[in-house]
């Protein structure tokens, strides 16, 4: 009965069949679609018939798309279900391919003869994969044809931009963020605010939407209550001096900035005893005496000396190539940047925030000595393609996109490439290196472990805030992160000497 039932509705036959059907079965090569661009929204494909594995009454059209999701193509006579992969079948003559329209007039159709192009919606374009019949499945139950769903699109920037590169999808370190970020990161806002570091109103509104306490919190998730408030202070104020340096008065004042380094490195030699009027060296003992008292080893003591000596010395030569508008050769540069990024400082302050005490012949070790400068061009690299906008507007060359622009003979997109691999090959190699490690035994490997857990949360840490923070990016973060999409700011006018009266009265 259901035999007799369901022969009403097959196809008619044709008067003459086709000589490949009389002949058997022999399948033709898979048709493949062809795509215009990579943000094409549509695949074009060719629809041919007859086909000799179709009803005989229909076109039927084959090929491959890549679709984000599963999709089922309305047909008179079958349905072809794409399973989320990369293959499509189906047969078209019921129903128009375009948009799964309304049915098309027998006038509308083309002869079996001529192929007719038709397109048809796609979402997440992947490379396409030549498949067969075979390896299609085939949904069989009787659904009503749903059209495909317009993917949300993020507007581009509408004026000159670049993109960068996604390090957060890339690296293998996974953010964490310390339990104490607040009331301790607003505690010490107010704290620096109350040492009067910061010249003006403005300044210090725009210093604290920055955020360097989620900063200290995401770099340092591991450090207890009394320690993270002293590491919250030590990022304020190592932010506060390098903003002095960087785009205050001191950006292109080489004696100026002599003369405030011989004042950091005091202040931090006798934190209990040196006094000065420069804001920024009493910010700079404040801090690191309680550090001491808390309890800090020699070894870190040392450590943290000797890396800030490096980094206030590094910044001087950063100001003098500054103020005569030199770009270094990229080896140099990198090799400057790993000091004036005072990361060394931040990884010695990170050995004060676990307490530990890591004998030197670790730090010797030239496994640790590779991870360290790593993680070290992770983070400085990193933070110059974040930062770049900013600075080129303000007409600083000292980043590396400046750097590989002139050696390379990069435009800007063609810089931020080569920045970006070169960052996803320094966190490449210190994967690699971690699984080379030798043992110093099971007390001294497990602080090195944290120790350089340190250095991973310091690459990821700087991933994250760089792109929830304003400092670079202002109220365009949050569409920066969504896109990566950057677009240039224009050139502001060059920024004069301003005098800085705490430093024209320090001694």
């Amino acid at each position: 009965m259901l035999t007799w039932i369901a022969s009403f509705f097959r196809p008619a036959e044709p008067a003459n069949k086709p000589a490949d059907i009389e002949a058997g079965f022999k399948p033709k090569p898979l048709q493949t679609s062809t795509i215009a661009s990579p943000t094409s929204r549509t695949h074009t494909v060719s629809a041919q018939a007859p086909l000799p594995f179709a009803s005989r009454t229909v076109n039927f059209v084959y090929g491959v798309f890549a679709l984000g999701r599963p999709t089922v193509i309305w047909t008179n006579a079958k349905y072809y279900f794409n399973s989320g992969s990369t293959y499509l079948s189906g047969t078209l003559s019921g129903r128009s391919a375009r948009g799964l329209g309304a049915p098309a007039s027998s006038s509308s159709r083309k002869s079996s003869s001529e192929p007719e192009m038709v397109e048809l919606p796609i979402h997440n374009p992947r490379p396409t994969v030549a498949t067969t019949s075979s390896q299609v499945s085939k949904y069989n139950t009787r659904l009503s044809p749903t059209p495909l769903p317009t993917p949300p699109v993020t507007p581009c920037p509408t004026g000159p931009y670049y993109t960068i590169t996604d390090f957060i999808e890339y690296s293998p370190y996974k953010l964490r963020v310390n339990p104490y970020y607040q009331p301790l990161a607003a505690i010490s806002e107010q704290w620096l605010d109350d040492h009067q570091v910061h010249p003006s109103a403005r300044k210090r509104a725009a210093f604290e939407a920055c955020n360097f306490g989620l900063l200290t919190a995401m770099c340092y998730p591991d450090a207890d209550y009394e320690r993270f408030r002293v590491l919250c202070d030590y990022i304020n104020t190592l932010f506060a001096y390098d903003d002095l340096t960087d785009e205050g008065g001191l950006r292109k004042d080489g004696d100026g900035t002599r003369k405030a380094s011989d004042i950091i490195m005091n202040a931090i030699a006798h934190p209990f005893t040196y006094e000065t009027e420069f804001r920024c060296g009493q910010v700079f003992s404040s801090f690191w005496g309680r550090a001491i008292e808390l309890g800090c080893s020699p070894g870190t003591q040392r450590r943290f000396l000797e890396y800030t000596d490096l980094y206030v010395q590094a910044v001087h030569e950063q100001v003098l190539h500054r103020a005569r508008d030199n770009i270094l050769p990229l080896d140099e540069f990198i090799r400057l940047r790993r000091d004036t990024g005072a990361l060394k400082m931040c990884f010695a302050m990170g050995e004060f925030g676990l307490n530990v005490d890591i004998p030197d012949v670790v730090f010797e070790c030239p496994q640790i000595r590779i991870m360290e400068d790593c993680a070290n061009d992770v983070v400085v690299l990193s933070n110059d393609i974040y930062s770049y906008n900013i600075e080129q507007a303000q007409g600083d060359t000292c980043n590396i996109i400046e750097a590989a622009m002139k050696e390379k003979g990069l435009d800007v997109q063609g810089a931020m490439d080569y920045a970006g691999e070169l960052v996803k090959g320094r966190i490449d190699l210190y994967t690699a290196t971690k699984a080379q490690l030798p043992s110093w035994g099971p007390k001294v490997d497990a602080d090195v472990q944290r120790y350089l857990r340190v250095c991973e949360d310091w690459m990821t840490g700087g991933f994250h805030w760089s792109l929830e923070s304003k400092r670079y990016f202002g109220e365009q973060v949050a569409t920066v992160k969504k896109t990566l999409c950057v677009e240039i700011l224009p050139k502001e006018a060059p920024r004069g000497q301003i005098a800085i009266p705490d430093l024209d009265r320090a001694s």
